[in-house]
């Protein structure tokens, strides 16, 4: 069937709806009587259960941790996984990141990508499908979390808690087009030790974001050290010194990613960390230095800490150093692994055990997955594949690996399939996150296609 004339008539309402979920800022923030996760997503939860009431959906939400649309009749269901909470806003933005402002052809704000603009494009597929009358022969149930960027404690309530009927085959809008068949295992843990007032340094907002910046706070004498040590690092560029009251703030920017594709970044942490290496430190500050690059430094496998590993389906371990901080006495280092689809996730958490016992840093599994594997050529991923290769006339990208950690592995049949195209600037976890609505049009004609053909 051709949905295209139905695509073009639903974009601006399509535009506008993704615009007014960004604007709620869902960054995780403290709990709440009746909101697990904080304010922030409780309210894009009701946001986006109330929009899938006015297109005519039966919607139901789990106590904010987990919200259900629905759609259609049958004994199977398809399910479509999404999540609208949000990582934090951070640095360098040129539009309010809960503005959902609409540009220069496109919508900027914390969320377009990752993970609103896609789960929005999902139900007005749906409100496509329903609208023309197709006649579907599954359910179709979009599932929403609320705290997918951080320790999926919405999805456990919902699968240990509800425990509701599971989906025949179910899809994740939160990745990139065509396909990802497998995903990395994912081990996040926090390395914590006692530290004094005198160590403040701050880096960081998320295990799974590369951060954009990092500062600490140093004796105002140590500033002719610090401005020769910058001057002869490899990118001058990227620090700021300034003396203040309370000393010298040395100031580190780097280039904000997502964890998953932590290359595409530079680790302002790190940065700090390796002109700070220069630099004559006692007491504290200097074992927190050399720990860090003794352990880090920059590298990006994990080869300092000897836990390499690579395979075929799952590319090479990684490990990003996602957020450092001093708060209640103690330094807390908060760290990402994503790990081969081969490789078992406890069996590096071991290792890792192992390395950290007797170093003075206190080692706590923040959250852990499993890897997913979907055979290439099971029906799932060819009918994902048809409907991609249909749309977008693309026969030559092929399904892929990833290092993403997607609600996908929650689940049995189940794939990331989407929203980013290969041609896509990715802004995900970074500033300035926008969609182009010229892509916008492409994704919502792929779900409908998708959709459709999974549930007919």
């Amino acid at each position: 069937m051709d949905f295209k004339k139905a695509v073009k008539e639903a974009m601006e309402p399509l535009a506008q709806d993704i615009s007014a979920l960004c604007r709620i800022n869902s960054v995780e923030g403290e709990p709440k009587p009746g909101m697990p996760f904080g304010e922030g997503p409780a309210k894009a939860l009701a946001k986006a259960l109330e929009l899938g009431e006015s297109m005519g959906f039966r919607t139901e939400n789990f106590d904010n941790y987990v919200g259900h649309i629905e759609f259609g009749e049958g004994e199977e269901m398809l399910g479509i996984l999404g999540h609208v909470d949000v990582v934090p806003a951070g640095e360098g933005w040129d539009f309010d990141p809960w503005g959902g402002e609409i540009a220069d052809g496109k919508i900027f704000g914390r969320g377009t990508l990752d993970d609103k603009g896609p789960i929005v494009t999902c139900l007005y597929a749906m409100k496509i499908l329903k609208d023309a009358g197709v006649p579907l022969n599954k359910r179709i149930r979009v599932i929403l979390g609320t705290n997918e960027e951080t320790d999926w404690k919405c999805m456990q309530y919902y699968l240990n808690e509800v425990k509701p009927e599971l989906p025949t085959a179910a899809f994740s809008p939160d990745a990139e087009f065509p396909l990802t068949y497998a995903e990395m295992g994912l081990l996040q843990y926090t390395l914590t030790r006692p530290i004094s007032d005198e160590v403040k340094i701050e880096g960081g907002g998320a295990f799974n974001s590369v951060p954009s910046s990092a500062s600490m706070i140093l004796p105002a004498a140590l500033s002719e050290a610090v401005e020769k040590a910058v001057s002869e690092s490899n990118d001058p560029t990227a620090f700021s010194c300034e003396v203040k009251e309370d000393g010298l703030h040395l100031t580190a920017k780097g280039v904000g990613a997502h964890a998953a594709h932590l290359q595409e970044g530079k680790n302002a942490i790190s940065l700090l960390m390796e002109v700070l290496s220069q630099i004559e430190l006692g007491g504290e500050l200097k074992e927190v230095v050399d720990f860090y690059n003794t352990n880090f430094g920059t590298a990006l496998f994990g080869e300092k800490l000897g836990i390499s590993e690579e395979d075929e389906d799952g590319g090479k371990l990684t490990l990003n150093i996602g957020r450092i901080y001093v708060g209640d006495g103690k330094l807390t280092i908060c760290c990402d692994s994503r790990i081969p689809v081969r490789t078992k996730v406890i069996d590096v958490e071991n290792k890792l055990k192992d390395i950290f016992a007797g170093s003075g840093y206190d080692f706590e599994v923040a959250s852990k997955e499993d890897s997913l594997y979907v055979p290439k050529d099971s029906p799932l991923v060819t009918t994902l594949m048809e409907a991609y290769r249909k749309v977008t006339g693309d026969t030559e990208s092929l399904p892929m690996y990833s290092g993403g950690a997607t609600y996908s592995r929650t689940m049995n049949n189940c794939v990331a399939f989407g929203c980013l195209l290969p041609d896509q600037i990715d802004t995900m976890h970074q500033a300035n996150e926008c969609l182009e609505l010229k892509h916008l049009e492409i994704w919502l004609e792929i779900m409908v296609e998708a959709i459709y053909r999974l549930a007919k």
